[in-house]
């Protein structure tokens, strides 16, 4: 099984939060964890944030980002992904940034891993046969 992560997941498993468990099952059980190149600055905006709000220093959330970004066995190139990304965007009325990660999971029969709640509705609702 593949899975695809988003960075909300990932940030969930550095900051060990309450969902982190089974995250960290669902990704022991995996073969392979991928995730749209895209996913390196996501995860860096969300630790930018989290020091930039004082609830980490500087040197926690560089730390707790490496530890994000290691979670990902391979990470996909966006131009491959983008144009059918900005496609379904249009037609669903969601972001191109969502949809990256949709297009990777649809394109490799993968499971996605998100804390995000309007993506995993979409994505239970996402045609991932094409």
């Amino acid at each position: 099984m593949i899975c695809v992560i988003d960075s909300s997941a990932a940030v969930e498993i550095a900051l060990r939060k309450s969902g982190a468990v089974d995250l960290i099952n669902r990704i022991m059980a995996a073969d392979k964890v991928i995730a749209p190149a895209l996913f390196y600055a996501e995860t860096g905006n969300v630790f930018r944030k989290y020091i930039q709000g004082d609830f980490l220093d500087k040197e926690q959330g560089i730390a707790l980002y490496r530890t994000a970004i290691r979670i990902v066995d391979e990470y996909a190139d966006i131009a491959a992904l983008i144009e059918e990304a900005v496609h379904e965007a249009i037609r669903l009325n969601h972001s191109v940034y969502d949809l990256l990660y949709l297009i990777l999971a649809r394109r490799n029969g993968a499971k996605l891993l998100t804390c995000d709640k309007k993506l995993q509705a979409l994505y239970s609702s996402f045609d991932l046969n094409y």
